[in-house]
């Protein structure tokens, strides 16, 4: 897989070859047995790749010849990223032990950011030599955030005139390297592992043959984090610096023993500055953002919540309605309370001053962040929802016997308030009932009355 900018990311993947054609026998649902012996074939498995795994990214396949395979030396799998030239960007090692994302991130995000093109790689800040070995570092990238994941380079060279066997072991290298700046605060970098490290690490002679005016080069992959866990407010100039000591002790345990002389000694590269942020204050909103409209657009958690996050009194207003539904368009919902809402229209449902606890006479508050709208049983108190008809929920109240908390106008206008005659009513049996001529809130015409005269049949 490679990916190339020009003017974008692309991404694309190559079908090299079948890992175990063995398992291709006679009665495979694609009809291929065994290694494909010709472009057709690889084609009806390529395809069934796609198919079983899904891919959205572009594939293509390489030919019988397999130039591509050879050209890249890409078996099993590798990565590689080209710029805006085609250049090789980044060549990753073959998987799957060296398949890691966070490199060819890395990667992608610089080309992006200059134009297409890598920026010269970090320059490495160097040590005087100790026995002819001299260390150097550089950080990538050279600014990040406290949590973010960097690379620290590290080289050494050979500055002598003779061959050095140089011991390097991989593991426990992030914690060889101090971070801190002039006001003694201390940051660390954190080891980045995962299935395949131990894997990686055991690969190999840890002895490392370095001819005279050469280099050994290596890479400790990791996060970079407060060295105490409560300390999160850090910003600034740090000097990062890899610190060695190599000792007949620690060559001790060596097997097979190294049958010639290695490198002993103590050497620290130079101090390396990293400039260090800290990481933007997280809110509620980072959570909870797509989770539903009222977060989505409200991110004042204390107009709906009250109490204190994470804690048992952490909390649902009861009267929290106006804090949202006085707004126009309500995001989306109707402008409800204020001046501009439907209660403030001349005939309302509820006379005088409109408060949230008059809301929650017909409403269920509870799950409204969901973004819909319950009704409550008005005869239950509250703790019933809705679940019949529109006309009957309307008659729960115009009965005659108005639900606790409920009171009308002893001498009501119009022919009052008892609406059970409408029951029988053809209008009364279809689903909008009531709400077929009046609106729930309020209108701009006498009881609650809709502009009939726009109405279609439907409604």
């Amino acid at each position: 897989m490679y990916a190339s900018y020009n003017g974008h990311v692309e991404f694309l993947i190559v079908y090299i070859r079948e890992a175990h054609p063995n398992l291709l026998k006679e009665g495979h649902k694609t009809g291929v047995v065994g290694r494909p012996t010709n472009l057709d074939e690889r084609v009806i498995l390529a395809t069934e790749c796609v198919s079983q795994y899904k891919f959205t990214i572009p594939m293509v396949i390489d030919g019988m010849d397999g130039k591509v395979n050879s050209d890249y030396q890409a078996a099993p799998v590798r990565i590689t990223v080209t710029d805006i030239d085609g250049k090789v960007a980044f060549y990753a090692g073959r998987g799957p032990f060296d398949f890691r994302l966070p490199p060819v991130e890395r990667t992608i995000k610089k080309l992006i950011a200059n134009g297409g093109r890598m920026p010269p790689p970090p320059v490495p800040v160097w040590s005087e030599p100790v026995n002819g070995l001299r260390c150097g570092i550089s950080f990538d990238p050279e600014k990040l955030t406290i949590g973010e994941q960097a690379v620290a380079q590290l080289k050494f060279e050979n500055t002598g005139d003779e061959p050095i066997a140089f011991y390097h072991k991989a593991e426990g290298a992030a914690d060889r390297i101090v971070i801190n700046n002039d006001n003694g605060r201390v940051l660390k970098m954190q080891a980045i592992r995962d299935r395949f490290s131990r894997f990686r690490r055991g690969r190999g002679s840890p002895i490392r043959m370095i001819a005279p005016g050469k280099m050994f080069e290596t890479q400790v992959e990791g996060k970079i984090v407060a060295a105490s866990s409560g300390d999160t407010s850090i910003a600034g100039q740090f000097n990062a610096v890899y610190n060695l000591e190599i000792d007949k002790q620690s060559l001790a345990g060596l097997k097979p023993a190294p049958n010639q002389a290695v490198w002993t000694g103590t050497i620290s590269s130079a101090a390396y500055t990293v400039s260090i942020t800290s990481p933007e204050q997280e809110s509620c909103i980072d959570c909870h953002g797509g989770a539903d409209y009222h977060h989505v657009k409200i991110q004042q958690c204390t107009n709906c919540h009250v109490g204190e996050i994470g804690k048992p009194n952490f909390g649902l207003k009861v009267q929290a309605c106006a804090a949202c539904h006085k707004r126009p368009g309500a995001f989306g919902r109707r402008t409800i309370l204020g001046s501009d809402g439907e209660f403030g229209m001349a005939s309302k449902h509820i006379a005088g001053t409109i408060e949230d606890k008059d809301c929650l006479l017909c409403h269920d508050y509870s799950k409204h962040g969901d973004g819909v709208v319950y009704l409550i049983d008005p005869d239950s108190g509250g703790k019933k929802a809705w679940t019949g008809s529109r006309s009957d929920f309307c008659l729960a109240c115009h009965d005659g016997k108005p639900p606790e908390g409920v009171s009308f106008p002893s001498k009501p206008g119009g022919s009052g308030f008892n609406k059970m005659m409408f029951r029988g009513s053809k209008i009364a049996q279809t689903k909008a009932g009531c709400s077929h001529c009046h609106t729930p809130h309020g209108s701009p015409y006498p009881a609650l009355l809709k502009n009939l005269h726009s109405l279609t049949e439907e409604e």
